[in-house]
């Protein structure tokens, strides 16, 4: 077996380069880069308002999203803003406009509906040096962990870690430093009820970051200490 010279090895680090770079990086995660393009009073194209990502609703791809509006009980996808009326249930979490998922049924028939998870998805290159994704997202009903946003990246489902809340979010990380530097797809997939009802998840503020997650048990302890902490200076006052 002849090895190869020099040259060769460097002519394939440059192509190395060079083919991980035309694949392009994530864009529009924090979905600012909208462009609101009717269809009807409630609905707009889809791949202006989203541009960057892919929407799928029970795996069919969807050409309109909600603007606005959300359903009772049929899956979709919405773009909200500040004209958004339903705040009650959540609002825009930071910027112009927040992405919401819904995940109910779909109608097969006019007499019969199935269950249909809501995805956003993207693939792109997750940059050199990432340690964490970080997003932050509200979910307004809370219906329990089996029906909780499910976040997966290069096929590899993510460990979701609390690292703090807002007045309508809380941000959550996970650890994928082992996918830095690859192409990978990242999705938000959010279960169905079925016919229960809609599941909801306002989800905004997305990034890939270089900064280490505390491991889950300081995470556990931190909040331990925060609450006894609060309990000794309130017995102090009293």
């Amino acid at each position: 077996m002849r090895l190869r010279s020099p040259a060769w090895w460097v002519v394939g680090l440059v192509c190395g380069a060079l083919s991980a770079s035309a694949q392009g990086s994530f864009q529009n995660l924090d979905f600012e880069s909208a462009t609101l393009v009717p269809i009807s009073a409630d609905t707009v194209q889809f791949a202006p308002a989203f541009p960057g990502w892919t929407g799928t609703v029970g795996g069919v791809q969807q050409g309109s999203a909600l603007f606005n509006d959300v359903n009772l009980s049929v899956s979709a996808i919405s773009i909200i803003d500040s004209g958004w009326p339903y705040t009650y249930l959540g609002g825009v979490i930071q910027g112009n406009y927040t992405a919401v998922l819904q995940a109910g049924v779909i109608l097969t028939s006019p007499t019969t509906t199935e269950p249909a998870d809501a995805t956003l998805s993207q693939t792109g290159l997750v940059p050199l040096g990432t340690k964490s994704l970080q997003f932050k997202a509200y979910d307004p009903y809370s219906v329990g962990p089996a029906y909780a946003l499910h976040v997966t990246l290069g096929s590899q489902q993510l460990s979701l870690i609390p690292l703090g809340s807002g007045g309508n979010y809380t941000l959550y990380g996970a650890d994928i430093h082992t996918l830095a530097g690859q192409s990978a797809e990242l999705n938000f997939t959010l279960p169905s009820l079925g016919s229960s009802g809609n599941n909801y998840v306002f989800l905004d503020s997305i990034q890939f970051s270089d900064q280490v997650l505390p491991e889950p048990g300081i995470l556990s302890l931190s909040a331990l200490g925060a609450l006894l902490l609060g309990r000794r200076i309130l017995g102090r006052r009293r």
